[in-house]
């Protein structure tokens, strides 16, 4: 059954940690903003999601050790750009997060069976991982299972790792011997991943209430703030819910609801957020 790891499960704490808030602020604002902010403004504008220089800076060295950003200097300022292969992570990412999903049609499935090495054995980990966390479920061994329109996020995890030579992909129908439905919830915790939703519903309701009156420009630092907090919550989710068919997922599906309060968010402050972030960058 795929697992939805303690760290996920509560997502206003994934909304707090340095490290997530950076990667939020490089994926949604540095793209449109030439890729590189200095490491002043990074400490500004976290200052305003209550985190401290010092957490900060650790955050980018280690960001930096594992390749997401890269150290760069602009007109002598120090800062730090955002690396290629991260780049185009989040330009994949932008159709999982920042698209309105809703339970499709049953198109089948896609199939990921591998057979990796022994003397691989830290590839064979890393390749299961990720499969995790695109949303796919270990069938048995090395068989992983996904519905059908995730086939663009397995390649992608596949030629990232660079095991094309290790991996076949299929389509699939099931076709018994147990109901299709019996065997999803033995594959995907649905349980788990409706609590995922309630809980940013929780947390992220009231902040949608609070911003339907019509926004003013004087209010774009707390824009940002509440946008960039509400996107770290949230942009875990699309991914370990895989996106089922409806007919597997029951009638109260909170992801709905959940899906709607996100939205409502985004429609409301993302133009503003970016404005902000934009102003932080010095001319």
């Amino acid at each position: 059954m795929a697992g939805i790891s303690g760290e996920s499960i509560d997502v206003t704490a994934r909304a707090q940690r340095p490290q997530s808030l950076i990667v939020t602020i490089y994926g949604a604002y540095s793209r449109q903003l030439g890729g590189w902010f200095p490491v002043s403004s990074l400490v500004d504008m976290l200052t305003l999601v209550d985190i401290d220089q010092s957490s900060v800076r650790g955050a980018l060295s280690r960001m930096k050790r594992r390749g997401i950003v890269l150290a760069e200097r602009h007109n002598g300022l120090a800062g730090y750009a955002l690396a290629p292969v991260a780049r185009t992570t989040f330009d994949l990412g932008d159709a999982r997060v920042l698209q309105r999903r809703h339970p499709p049609a049953d198109m089948g499935w896609v199939l990921a069976a591998f057979s990796i090495p022994e003397t691989k054995r830290d590839v064979r980990y890393r390749l299961r991982s990720r499969l995790s966390a695109i949303g796919s479920a270990q069938v048995s061994g090395g068989l992983w299972i996904a519905p059908r329109q995730l086939e663009q996020d397995l390649r992608h995890v596949v030629s990232s790792l660079q095991i094309q030579q290790c991996v076949d992909l299929f389509t699939a129908e099931h076709i018994g011997f147990r109901p299709s439905a019996q065997v999803v919830r033995q594959w995907w915790d649905l349980d788990a991943i409706a609590d995922l939703y309630t809980s940013f519903t929780k947390a992220f309701r009231p902040m949608a209430n609070r911003w339907k009156a019509p926004a003013r420009a004087s209010q774009s630092r707390a824009a940002f703030a509440d946008y960039t907090r509400a996107l770290t919550a949230w942009r875990a989710i699309p991914y370990l819910d895989p996106g089922l068919p409806a007919a597997y997922l029951p009638k109260s599906w909170p992801g709905r609801t959940g899906t709607a309060v996100f939205f409502d968010i985004h429609d409301k402050l993302a133009g503003q957020a970016l404005a902000f972030a934009r102003e932080q960058i010095p001319t």
